[in-house]
């Protein structure tokens, strides 16, 4: 069978377009990472000063990659906020509104959150070791790949959250159970 110029055309652009497709995926996938941050910017015990100053702590503020280690604001009203990527760590949020609030990647180690309102809150891949969620409203709360290893759930309302991958090693459950080492989307 003779090849056709039209042929030989498309057989060239094929060598072509294939590398140049796999350019744009490895720059959208780039991109994509940048735009979403990532867990260990939250996470970093190295990061302490605030990227963020005109963080607001009310409703519907915008506080991406604010850092507030150690706030102390029990009562505080931020429902419907933005705070992806926030440092919180060690802050006393007890009884807080956070309902319907963003905290993606947000970093909440040993942070008293007992008796909180986190309906809906969008808390993926959050970290919460050790934090005390006893009595906390979680009811209908993205967990997923959420770290609450050590943190104490008693008597909080998980009631359609999703606790998908969320590590639970050492977690004291919602009924007062210890949930055993390796414990991921349930308590063992």
């Amino acid at each position: 069978m003779r090849q056709t110029t039209g042929t030989k055309v498309i057989a060239a652009a094929k060598d072509v377009v294939s590398p140049l497709l796999v350019l744009l995926a490895l720059a959208m996938v780039m991109a994509l990472v940048m735009a979403t941050g990532s867990p260990a910017w939250a996470w970093s015990d190295k990061i302490k000063e605030d990227s963020n100053t005109v963080c607001r702590l009310e409703p519907e503020a915008q506080c991406t990659q604010a850092v507030r280690i150690g706030l102390q604001a029990p009562g505080l009203d931020m429902h419907d906020a933005s705070m992806p990527n926030m440092r919180l760590d060690d802050a006393n949020l007890e009884r807080a509104n956070l309902s319907g609030s963003i905290l993606q990647l947000a970093n909440l180690r040993r942070a008293n959150l007992s008796g909180a309102n986190m309906e809906r809150t969008h808390l993926h891949g959050v970290n919460l070791q050790g934090a005390n969620l006893r009595g906390a409203n979680l009811r209908g709360a993205n967990l997923l790949d959420a770290d609450l290893s050590g943190a104490d759930l008693t008597g909080a309302d998980v009631t359609g959250a999703i606790l998908i991958a969320a590590k639970l090693d050492n977690a004291v459950w919602t009924d007062g159970r210890i949930c055993a080492e390796g414990s991921v989307s349930d308590c063992r």
